[in-house]
């Protein structure tokens, strides 16, 4: 066999495992490549995963940090409106129970919890706000009402003030015409008497013969009274003080007392000066010694003797 017959029969030889070894190769570049390819999605999923935990643990702690100041912040709400504390404490019921669902959230710490606890803080900031601008609303109707009970107690004030200055004046006015009403008894004269045989009366001046004193006097003008009949309470006070009482011992008032009378006469008044005579019997002799006469008008001594 020449040279070229061999040459020839190699070439038909290789040709052959040349083919088997381009499919191997090609096999391991396509494995190769299947690897290198499986190997950057994996880094790329891991480089996703480790950027997603970053991303979920820095959410986590914005969040922690976005909670705990609204925690202070309800805190200061509530201490800065003490009076409003019953309604505080209803609400602060609610927004304890949401802080605690949005706790919870955080620690779990998923992707979809978190994204649940950034809904539900949001919600809770919005609710917080809108109870904050109620609050200052109740605030400003609760200063008006202050500034304007300051005022209705100023006013009051200032009401009671004139009140008692008008009270202070009618009693001043009242006195003045009461004082103004009370008449005045003039020319006050008593005497003793006594009954002669006939009948008569004789003047004397000796307590054993007096049987009757007779007062007499002139209640003089006054126009603030009005017409008509006024009572005239006579007290007669014996040498001992004592008050010849009437026959059913009445009395009468003077300055909140009951006072023993002697002696009640109804005058008819009619503004002008009027003579009174008025009689006192005692049923029996006289004791020997001074006697007193006081003249009363409404309550008050009008003269005496």
């Amino acid at each position: 066999m020449d040279s070229q017959e061999i040459n020839k029969a190699d070439y038909q030889e290789q040709g052959p495992k040349k083919g088997i070894v381009i499919i191997v190769i090609t096999i391991l570049l396509g494995t190769n490549g299947l690897l290198l390819w499986q190997f950057f999605d994996k880094k790329n999923h891991l480089d996703q995963a480790n950027q997603t935990i970053v991303t979920t643990t820095a959410e986590k702690d914005a969040l922690q940090v976005q909670l705990n100041q609204f925690k202070v912040d309800f805190e200061k709400l509530k201490t800065d409106n003490s009076t409003l504390q019953n309604q505080l404490t209803e609400k602060d019921e609610q927004i304890k129970a949401k802080v605690a669902e949005i706790q919870k959230l955080i620690l779990l710490g998923g992707p979809a919890q978190i994204a649940r606890a950034k809904a539900e803080l949001a919600k809770l900031k919005e609710m917080n706000d809108v109870y904050a601008v109620q609050i200052d609303s109740i605030n400003k109707i609760n200063a008006t009402l202050l500034a304007v009970n300051d005022s209705l107690n100023n006013n009051l004030s200032q009401e009671r003030s004139k009140n008692d200055n008008l009270a202070s004046e009618n009693s001043r006015l009242f006195s003045k015409v009461s004082a103004g009403s009370i008449l005045k008894a003039m020319n006050v004269k008593t005497e003793g008497f006594r009954f002669k045989s006939n009948g008569d009366e004789v003047l004397t001046n000796k307590a054993k013969q007096v049987q009757k004193l007779r007062t007499k006097f002139v209640l003089a003008e006054n126009r603030v009274i009005d017409n008509g009949p006024v009572d005239i309470f006579i007290r007669v006070l014996g040498p001992d003080g004592d008050v010849m009482k009437s026959t059913n011992n009445e009395s009468f008032k003077s300055n909140g007392e009951d006072l023993i009378y002697t002696v009640k006469q109804t005058v008819e008044y009619a503004n002008s000066d009027t003579p009174v005579d008025i009689a006192v019997g005692k049923g029996g002799s006289f004791a020997k010694g001074k006697y007193n006469v006081e003249i009363y008008h409404g309550g008050a001594v009008i003269g005496g003797q």
